[in-house]
């Protein structure tokens, strides 16, 4: 007793001599004190408030997209570590709890690894014998944390209503179809999960997990049927599944036109589709055949790839309608039956495009007839990835003459919302900056003349070669009013070229500075390591879309 009581007397002047210590402190002005009517302010944050400010502290708790889980990782930071930290939050206080659990549980995340130095030290607690089951075998920590959630939102079914997604990696979708099929049965409001391949194909093997994905979530917004869902997908107008889908991709596909229109009639909240190599559609999926058939739906994003019978004339005659032709924000062409050279008749029937993506290899020169320029007042990323078969020795290959027709269109400002382009020509941002063309391509000698033409708008230009795996990054500056149509030292284009892959894969880009040669043109010189890098400040969503 003796012992023990001298240690009690022992803490207790201990913690009297640290408080002492502290209060000399704050006294002597090293540390201001609190005043005491200040209090918790958190408890006059209203909830969004609070909210929003959990959702700093783990990002991905607020993403409510509906991007895979590849699609939607955070380029800076450790997922599984922003989860713990908002864990953290959840106990902090009574007021704290429900917030935060809200979030915790709205969009969740499984993670194989930590991406960051707690990976090093976790793998080697995890070789200890403790960390083997009885037969020896590693535990798979993605597998034990789905585990782990499952029992949750089983044991719970108030945590089970608040799920919206549900995101993991792909190789334990594949081999845990089992355990998926037992969450998602509890989980009633989900609108995303990542799921086996299967799934899209009708494989009998994920059967179960397809039959509790149809009955236990109705709420599902996005869809894919590839080969071998033929049969899925015609059964759509009778089944009436899904009736809130937003986003709906078909990939090699064996249907008909009909039974794509009878199918998408089910899905009246449709924003999104991407039809891809589908040989048997044709521009009789956008006629209109009143009394028969319903009609395409008016779309926001519309993706057609692989799809040559696909032309201008079916594309225009849908968007010659009102509600289509308002709707459309971001088309995306790849390999169709769309001539580059017939891209302005679509700008025309799209008033409120805003970005145009078209990835196209041709075999010809562009048309020599007189081509009006790309003209629209909304567009702001253009991807014009124009390619050809590299031409003879001393012939410049042909997609050379579309990209002299988009320098053309620069030049006119027929583009004036344009802040992003992107093109498959490393020598484009050289021509662009030297002195504009005479005239429009394909004028003639008497066409539209643009001897003072350039550029009224700053522009941001990517340009990439066929044989380059990275965008490079020039900023282009129009000519100062002040200048007098000269470019100084404010004006003068710098081009800085960088990585297109994120900062997690590591590597260094090449980097170099558009300088003038003395000729009207400019030469790319190397800088030294201390140049920033080309794609700072901008961030990429999984549509390619820029944003700060």
């Amino acid at each position: 007793m003796g012992l023990l009581s001298r240690l009690r007397g022992r803490s207790k002047s201990q913690s009297r001599a640290g408080n002492a210590a502290s209060y000399d402190l704050r006294m002597n002005g090293d540390v201001p004190p609190l005043p005491s009517w200040l209090g918790d302010l958190t408890k006059q944050l209203p909830d969004p408030v609070l909210a929003r400010i959990f959702s700093f502290v783990c990002p991905h708790a607020a993403d409510n997209s509906y991007d895979t889980s590849e699609e939607s990782m955070t380029e800076d930071g450790c997922m599984l570590c922003d989860m713990r930290d908002l864990a953290h939050c959840a106990l902090v206080s009574r007021r704290w709890y429900p917030i935060a659990r809200s979030l915790l549980y709205s969009h969740v995340r499984i993670d194989a690894v930590h991406y960051c130095e707690l990976e090093e030290i976790l793998a080697a607690k995890r070789k200890r014998r403790s960390r083997f089951d009885r037969n020896a075998v590693p535990i798979d920590p993605p597998q034990v944390r789905l585990s782990l959630f499952m029992r949750t939102v089983r044991l719970s079914r108030d945590l089970g209503n608040q799920v919206l997604s549900l995101r993991m990696p792909y190789m334990m979708r594949e081999a845990n179809k089992a355990e998926i099929a037992r969450t998602i049965s509890v989980l009633p409001n989900l609108r995303y999960v990542d799921l086996p391949s299967g799934i899209y194909t009708d494989d009998p093997n994920c059967l179960t997990l397809k039959q509790e994905l149809m009955a236990r979530c109705p709420d599902l917004r996005r869809m894919t049927y590839r080969s071998g869902a033929e049969g899925s997908f015609a059964q759509l107008p009778d089944s009436q599944l899904w009736g809130n889908l937003e986003i709906l991709e078909l990939q090699n596909l064996q249907i008909e036109p009909s039974t794509l229109r009878l199918s998408l009639a089910s899905f009246p909240y449709l924003k999104t589709l991407t039809i891809d190599n589908t040989p048997y559609l044709d521009d009789s999926i956008f006629t209109s055949d009143p009394g028969q058939l319903p009609p395409f739906p008016p779309i926001q994003r519309l993706t057609l790839r692989n799809t040559p019978a696909i032309t201008t004339s079916g594309l225009t005659s849908f968007l010659s309608h009102p509600l289509p032709r308002q709707s459309l924000l971001h088309l995306t062409l790849s390999s169709t039956g769309i001539a580059p050279a017939t891209l302005h008749q679509i700008l025309a029937h799209a008033p409120s495009l805003q970005g145009l993506e078209i990835t196209q290899e041709v075999t010809r020169s562009f048309p020599p007839e007189k081509t009006p320029p790309l003209a629209s007042n909304s567009l702001r990323l253009l991807h014009y990835e124009i390619t050809s078969p590299p031409g003879t020795y001393g012939v410049p290959p042909k997609a050379a003459s579309y990209y002299t027709y988009l320098i053309s269109t620069l030049m006119s400002n027929s583009l004036p919302a344009l802040a992003d382009l992107y093109v498959r020509d490393a020598d484009f941002p050289e021509a662009l900056l030297i002195a504009p063309p005479p005239r429009l391509y394909g004028g003639g000698e008497s066409g539209p003349q643009f001897m003072g033409g350039g550029l009224a708008r700053p522009l941001n230009v990517y340009s990439k070669g066929l044989d380059e795996l990275e965008w490079n990054f020039t900023p282009y500056e129009p000519l100062g009013p002040s200048t007098g149509g000269r470019r100084d030292s404010v004006t003068r284009p710098v081009s800085l070229h960088g990585a297109s892959l994120s900062r997690s894969w590591g590597g260094d880009a090449r980097k170099s500075v558009l300088v003038g040669n003395g000729f009207g043109g400019f030469l790319a010189v190397p800088v030294d390591d201390g140049r920033p890098k080309s794609s700072g400040g901008f961030r990429r969503d999984s549509r390619g879309d820029l944003w700060r």
